[in-house]
Parts: C-alpha cells; structure tokens; sequence
C-alpha cells in the first residue's frame, strides 16, 4: 500500500517477513526492544516500511544468521553494515564462467538476500551484486539474466531500462518492482523486459532464470530453395483499402498515432507483395526469388494486420462497419 508519493515503496509487515525472513513476532520484538527501524504508520496503526527499512532489515538477519548478536548489531549504521557483510566473500559466488547461465542482480536488499544465501540452483551462478544501476554500468561485468529490484516504476524509469547500454550488458532483464501503474509495467514487457510484483521469494526468482534459459523463440523464417517457386498459400487480406484509410485518420483513446502509422505499414507491405507477385520473371531463380520475396512480405502483412486487429478491438472500433464512401470522402 503506497499512503503518498514521500511513502513510495511501502510493505506491510507481511510482506516484510517473507522479504527478509524475519517473522512478523521477531520483527515487533526487535523495534521494541533496539528501535532497529521506525516505520510509519496507517491510520489504522498499521506498519508501513520503506525499501530502505527492507534493505537494512536484511542486512541485519544476514549478520545475525552469520552468528552476531542482534544486540551488538541493531543500531549499527547502514555503512558498518555493509563492512562486515562485504568482509567475506559470499560461499556461492563461484569463479565466472563455469558455463551456466550468469546472473547478476541490482538492489541493495536483493543483493544481501542473494550474497548470503544457501546456494544457486545447478544451472545458474551469481555473476554480480550491485547496490544501483550506476554501479552496475560503471563495471564491466555482462551476464545472461540482469535483474534490478526497484520499490516503484516511472515513466523515466522505464526509459533507463531499455537502454541500449543495459541491452548489451545482459541478454535478459527481470524487473522486481513494488508499485507501478499499470501502464509502465506493460511498456516494460513491450520492450521485452520480464516483470514481478515485490514481495518475491528467492526461490522463485531463480525459478525464473531457469525457465527463460530454457525458453528458446525460434525467429527464423522457412528455408528458401533458389531453384524451386515455393507454393505455400498467402495469408489473406484481413483489411480493405477503405478501411486502412478511415483506421489511419481515427483518433483513439491512446491519444496516439499508432493506428495511421500501422495502417501506412500495412499499406505499404501491401504494395510491396503485388509489386513482388508482378515482377518481370526470366528464369527458374528470378521465380524462386520473387516467390520468396512475395510469401514474406504477405506474412509481414498479415502479422501487422492482426495487430492492428486487436487495436481496433481494445479500442470499439467495428472495422466491418465501416463505410466505404465515409472512409474515402475522410
């Protein structure tokens, strides 16, 4: 629950146990006693902690599972902490480049919970601990799944994460966000990020990491034979002219142009494929080639088609009523 745009990544104390792995009783008694963190409060009385209550609660478990005593530890500041936590190298940060698949994680309190512990699953290694994403960029280190655990999205958040740089650094990127609205977290899946809802399990995460190693997208288009016209059929004509053209001049709710510049695409596709049926043919390879070119761009027709498709759907737009000499006079 975010009470204000100061509480921006608020857990409950529910949330905040499974996060931390310190029970609910456990983290009552530690206020108490130490005043180990001071969370605000709904109206209801209920707690309220921020990512940085989260992110000292967990360095303060890991120490504690590490054999010092909550006594000596729970008024430390943030900066001790860090100390005696980075004195040991963490047991599962193996040596990289044993082969699996290369992990690195950005976020204070992911990064401690990750460090410290029990193990990787076979099949994932921790390449990297990172409190922010400038520590990240500033070295040099690249992996096969990036995850960054932010405790709220934005729109200039969402542009950060899908920087050219970030790309080239990870093959994958797994966004763990506490609050968001809905718009932002579907702009992040359109660039092809993968994102969770905080609170997540360790467990889970790495589950993730598993699943898209083994997630293989074959993009690769049907074998061309330069010596042989395929005869696989084309894809229909899912629009008219007509339509296309009262689709490119609709206003939408989106208060956007995706609509004209889908419809220009397709119109142009759509050139392209007769041109590519109609070429001058003078020889077995010339009809191969054209075939091929033509069966493509009819597949890139048809697949924007479908998209568009289902803007007009999101949007109420029945494109089957649509007037003929309406769309042309417009």
């Amino acid at each position: 629950m975010r009470t204000s745009s100061d509480n921006q990544g608020a857990y409950r104390i529910g949330a905040v146990a499974r996060l931390t792995g310190i029970s609910p009783d456990t983290l009552r008694i530690w206020e108490r006693r130490y005043d180990i963190v001071e969370p605000q409060r709904t109206p209801k009385g209920g707690r309220l902690y921020s990512q940085q209550d989260v992110t000292r609660l967990t360095m303060i478990k890991t120490l504690v599972d590490q054999g010092y005593a909550i006594s000596t530890v729970a008024n430390l500041p943030s900066d001790e902490l860090n100390r005696r936590l980075n004195s040991a190298q963490p047991a599962n940060l193996p040596p990289v480049g044993s082969g699996n698949h290369e992990v690195c994680v950005i976020g204070q309190a992911i990064s401690v919970r990750a460090c410290n512990t029990e193990g990787m699953p076979e099949g994932l290694e921790l390449a990297g601990t990172y409190t922010d994403l400038d520590a990240f960029l500033e070295d040099e280190t690249t992996c096969d799944t990036l995850i960054i655990e932010l405790p709220f999205l934005d729109r200039q958040i969402a542009r950060d994460l899908n920087s050219a740089e970030l790309r080239k650094r990870a093959h994958r990127i797994m966004v763990i966000y506490a609050f968001s609205p809905s718009n932002i977290v579907s702009q992040l899946q359109r660039y092809g990020l993968h994102t969770l809802r905080a609170p997540v399990a360790l467990e889970h995460i790495w589950q993730q990491c598993l699943i898209n190693q083994t997630k293989t997208v074959d993009w690769q288009p049907p074998p061309w034979n330069p010596r042989v016209a395929s005869n696989d059929p084309i894809p229909p004509r899912r629009f008219t002219r007509d339509q296309l053209v009262f689709l490119s001049d609709v206003t939408t709710s989106l208060e956007c142009e995706c609509p004209h510049h889908m419809a220009a695409v397709i119109e142009q596709l759509s050139a392209f494929e007769d041109y590519s049926a109609r070429c001058e043919i003078t020889t077995k390879e010339d009809a191969a080639l054209h075939g091929y070119l033509h069966q493509m761009t009819a597949r890139a027709r048809w697949l924007m088609e479908v998209a568009l498709e289902k803007l007009a759907e999101v949007e109420n737009i029945n494109v089957a009523d649509i007037d003929p000499e309406r769309a042309t006079r417009n």
